[in-house]
């Protein structure tokens, strides 16, 4: 079974929105944090970081894990209500990164291919550059999806 790494990107980014130096944090949760996706490919891609070191979700206490899957039904209600998707694709593959962490992709029929997995479709190169998450050019995006999450949660 696959253990937490060590170094961990994810704790690392843990690190940044504690300290509140993370650009694209939009909320700190109970169980995590709600962050916009370095890659604004998929517009309103958002991620829930478990702030526990887990690899699985069945290692989180019962109580906790509850939580953790309601936080990230809120954050994709945020992500639903301000990008207004035609799909929510949700995933928590933990390969190549095993801290828990959960991806909300909001999917539109315009699309590269809308039917087909979203990694296969992030582009690469100098493409992948322009749709990088910027602090000044998805302000509002940012600012919107934390003010509807504050909203669901309360």
């Amino acid at each position: 079974m696959a253990t937490h790494q060590d170094p961990c990107e994810l704790c690392a980014k843990l690190r940044t929105c504690r300290d509140g130096t993370h650009p694209g944090l939009i909320a700190e949760l109970d169980t995590g944090f709600a962050v916009l996706g370095d890659s604004q490919f998929f517009l309103g891609y958002s991620l829930h970081i478990a702030k526990d070191p887990v690899t699985e979700l069945h290692e989180l206490p019962r109580v906790r894990r509850v939580r953790l899957l309601e936080e990230v039904a809120q954050l994709a209600e945020a992500v639903a209500i301000v990008t207004k998707p035609h799909k929510l694709n949700y995933e928590a593959l933990g390969n190549m990164v095993h801290h828990m962490h959960w991806h909300i992709f909001p999917r539109r029929l315009t699309d590269p291919d809308p039917k087909a997995p979203v990694w296969g479709q992030m582009p690469q190169g100098d493409m992948a550059n322009r749709h990088l998450f910027n602090a000044n050019t998805h302000e509002e995006l940012l600012i919107a999806l934390r003010t509807t999450l504050m909203q669901i949660r309360k």
